[in-house]
């Protein structure tokens, strides 16, 4: 299973913590970890693009992201990302939970 993690603080996100695998198809062929892999991978290139004060670590099965910044735009891209997930979660709950820490 994929588990998203996120954490708020003073209505603020703060980080996001994504790890594990759906096991939903075979390895190479799993549309639901296609689907989650490409949502983080787009957010870790637009968080670099911006330049603001981000931590990204990524090992295997796992990408952690923390939000040090002040930016609207990471918060809104976080918000994004989450709403993202959820989507996926909504149809397909068994091979993804998106929950708040």
């Amino acid at each position: 299973m994929i588990r998203v993690l996120y954490e708020v603080r003073d209505e603020r996100y703060v980080s996001l913590d994504v790890s594990g695998h759906a096991e939903y198809g075979e390895y190479g062929k799993d549309l639901i970890c296609a689907s989650a892999s490409s949502i983080m991978f787009g957010l870790m290139n637009a968080l670099d693009a911006l330049g603001e004060d981000v931590l990204i670590e990524q090992e295997d099965n796992r990408i952690m992201i923390e939000d040090h910044s002040s930016s609207d735009v990471v918060q809104d891209y976080f918000e994004l990302v989450i709403m993202q997930m959820k989507t996926i979660e909504a149809s397909y709950g068994d091979f993804i939970r998106v929950e708040r820490k």
